[in-house]
């Protein structure tokens, strides 16, 4: 028996495509709309080659996902040195090429537009809101989306629901309303404790997110049919 109630319930994501159409969309960013948590995760990597050492694949794929301080926390702890002086090297390094080569994935963009055009939309995101808005402008969707919520914007990022419940209030709908897509573990916790139905699209190896519906990326040809029947709810 599961102790996870989400996982039991039924969805109207289990009938592909659905049947229900939802009244507000919220997206995660890096590794869902574009590949920058995989630089992230390489450039960590990198990190920890330079002291000598790496992290266990059970280690990685906890803190997946997670928020900027519990990845350097544990990289602190794994190369023995101060959190507040790892957190500076790392933080610079991703800040100095973030906004240089912003890959979105496939479907990506087609799709948040594709919904944009029907439903409000949001973009919620573990990153700090400096990051976030640079990721946003250089995909060209910041002024498609409704709203962004980023890190400082809750009190708990994800896996707290705290991010979805702060977006699906500013899109002015209830969560169970709200179809969230998520990449990773961290990322589909939080969508799922919020409440909203969920699709993930894991673009990294390793992580099992826990949804109703899975697609192997957001060019999903049956994802687009069914938005394209979506009417106008704006």
């Amino acid at each position: 028996m599961t102790s996870d109630p989400a996982a039991v319930l039924a969805s109207p994501l289990d009938h592909w495509p659905p049947r229900w159409t939802p009244a507000a969309v919220v997206f995660d960013c890096d590794g869902l709309l574009v590949d920058t948590e995989g630089q992230w995760i390489a450039l960590q990597d990198d990190y920890l080659a330079r002291h000598g050492t790496s992290l266990s694949p059970t280690t990685r794929r906890e803190i997946t996902g997670r928020a900027a301080e519990v990845v350097i926390v544990t990289l602190a702890e794994a190369v023995g040195k101060d959190p507040h002086r790892v957190g500076q090297e790392l933080l610079d390094a991703h800040r100095e090429h973030i906004g240089e080569r912003l890959v979105p994935l496939p479907g990506a963009l087609e799709t948040l537009r594709a919904i944009a055009a029907v439903r409000p939309v949001a973009v919620a995101s573990n990153s700090p809101r400096e990051m976030l808005d640079v990721k946003l402008a250089g995909l060209g969707i910041a002024d498609v989306v409704d709203a962004s919520i980023a890190i400082e914007d809750v009190a708990a990022p994800k896996p707290a629901p705290d991010m979805y419940l702060a977006a699906a209030r500013v899109l002015g709908a209830e969560p169970a309303e709200c179809l969230g897509f998520e990449d990773s573990e961290t990322g589909a916790d939080a969508a799922r404790a919020a409440g909203l139905q969920l699709i993930a699209v894991p673009s990294l190896p390793g992580q099992e997110p826990r949804a109703p519906r899975r697609l192997g990326s957001l060019a999903d040809p049956v994802l687009a049919e069914w938005i394209a029947g979506w009417e106008v709810r704006r």
